[in-house]
């Protein structure tokens, strides 16, 4: 009994100091525990799987027949021992996209792994492994359904998803998310979201719900703001929900967390969503793809779990049914980088980017993507050289002292002619590093590919007033989106400032 006291005690301690941190009292959807806890989790496994794995396609219309879903060597079990053994501390699983093929045994419909060759529950394996292995299980479900017939009768297919939801909450164990997506394919209203957030919550009280898309004017999805844009009070789109998405976006380093419906405030932390893929695809292919680069996993690992949001990277099984592995080692690799390989140490947070919004020059630049855009708050911004020889120059405004240095390289995205997938093209072929001090420059680092992200860990600290970007060769005009200058020395652990 006294330690449910001291428990409640902090936890309203906890809460009044986020009111007023804000300046005042929020009158609804005052932070719960069940919010609290997956901010603290903080890192997760996107898991998607399903038809369109075995026909090379990412969204497909509902008509790929439930005979081509045929995985040689389902194992669920490997799935979750490696989100275990990768330091994610839950999982995500597709239960259903937006073509309507259902994971599970659904009594509701005939296209699902019931009437496919290999008939096994998916989500009850996953489920079971996740208790196995002391793992957190999430679902995605899409409210678009490009399968189901009652679709286009709105009254009959919100009767169809309550169905199959009940099916999802209620034989697979506890739920501490629940994702729907697709909701821009009707309007907001005709998804009754209020009843169907009730529903869910009367079976899963401690479930966290969101929609894809969740902030922007309602119904009207141009107007879905981007997450590099949100403002404090930005209205909320899909409501009610408990957290923010926008995949595969990147919310900015000082992500605003109050937003507003119906003139009251809710605080809403973000989850980002990244692929393991350096091609950005979600389900995976029949050829293997090649991995995310690691010091890029590390850099958007901080930055996607800073400021009290969530990060969860998406890890798709092939056409065999396991994980592949040059992207399991790569996971891992990233694991040990962070110290966190068996998910029982704290998260890490990078440590303090010291140039923030600091002057900066550039010796050429691209209307819209000038030299601020490579120091601003957000990845998604940029700068653009307007030759393929050009630098940037930064002024600390005093000197400062740094052991690290990271660069992001806007990419070039090529189409792959699927409609959906992309490759990223990087132009730089030759750079170099340099200090100002003392009065004179001096060059620290040289070297060829920027390529996503490069991670420079110097031997030694440096002191100097300024630092200078010199691009010496590029294959065509260059984009650099972000750069950071750190002091190892500031990396800690991550905790939730609330």
């Amino acid at each position: 009994m006294i330690k449910l006291k001291t428990l409640s005690f902090l936890l309203i301690l906890t809460l009044f100091s986020c009111f007023k941190k804000e300046g005042k009292e929020i009158e609804t959807n005052i932070l719960s525990k069940t919010q609290i806890d997956q901010i603290e989790r903080g890192y997760g496994m996107f898991i998607h799987f399903g038809v369109n794995t075995f026909n090379e396609t990412e969204w497909s219309n509902g008509k790929l027949p439930a005979s081509s879903y045929k995985p040689t060597d389902l194992d669920c079990d490997q799935w979750i021992k490696i989100a275990k053994d990768a330091g994610f501390r839950y999982v995500i699983l597709v239960t259903k996209h937006h073509d309507g093929f259902s994971l599970w045994d659904s009594k509701y419909t005939d296209y699902d792994v019931a009437s496919s060759p290999v008939k096994t529950d998916v989500v009850a394996e996953v489920a079971k492994a996740c208790k196995k292995y002391g793992i957190k299980l999430g679902l995605y479900y899409s409210l678009w359904d490009r399968h189901e017939p009652s679709y286009k009768n709105t009254e009959a297919y919100n009767g169809y998803m309550k169905n199959q939801l009940t099916e999802l909450m209620t034989n697979y164990g506890d739920i501490c998310e629940l994702w729907f997506d697709g909701g821009w394919d009707k309007k907001d209203d005709e998804w009754n979201l209020p009843e169907i957030y009730k529903y869910v919550k009367e079976m899963q009280p401690n479930c966290l719900i969101t929609v894809n898309h969740t902030i922007g004017k309602p119904e009207n999805h141009s107007a879905i703001r981007q997450p590099k844009n949100y403002t404090k009070g930005d209205p909320i789109r899909y409501f009610p929900v408990d957290f923010r998405i926008k995949d595969p976006n990147l919310a900015r380093w000082n992500d605003p967390k109050y937003y507003n419906r119906d003139g009251k405030e809710h605080y809403l932390a973000f989850e980002h969503t990244i692929c393991i893929s350096d091609r950005w695809n979600w389900f995976q292919k029949k050829n293997v793809l090649a991995a995310r680069p690691l010091d890029e996993l590390e850099e958007l690992f901080y930055w996607g779990t800073s400021n009290d949001n969530i990060m969860i990277v998406n890890v798709p099984p092939d056409l065999t049914g396991k994980i592949r592995t040059n992207e399991k080692l790569r996971i891992l690799e990233l694991a040990d980088r962070l110290n966190i390989r068996g998910g029982t140490n704290k998260l890490p947070k990078g440590p303090e980017n010291l140039i923030f919004n600091k002057k900066i020059i550039a010796s050429s630049q691209v209307d819209k993507h000038n030299a601020e855009k490579a120091i601003d708050f957000s990845l998604e911004t940029y700068w653009t050289a307007n030759d393929s020889i050009a630098n940037l120059e930064i002024d600390f405004e005093k000197e400062i002292t740094f052991d690290r240095i990271s660069l992001f390289e806007k990419a070039k995205m090529r189409s792959l002619g699927d409609g959906f997938s992309s490759i990223r093209d990087f132009n730089v072929q030759e750079y170099e590093l340099q200090t100002y001090s003392n009065g004179k420059w001096d060059t620290f680092y040289k070297g060829e590919i920027i390529g996503a992200c490069k991670i420079i860990n110097l031997p030694v600290e440096i002191t100097a007033e300024k630092i200078r970007l010199n691009i010496l060769k590029s294959k065509e005009n260059p984009s650099i989106s972000h750069i950071s200058i750190a002091n190892n020395k500031t990396k800690g652990f991550r905790s939730v400032s609330l």
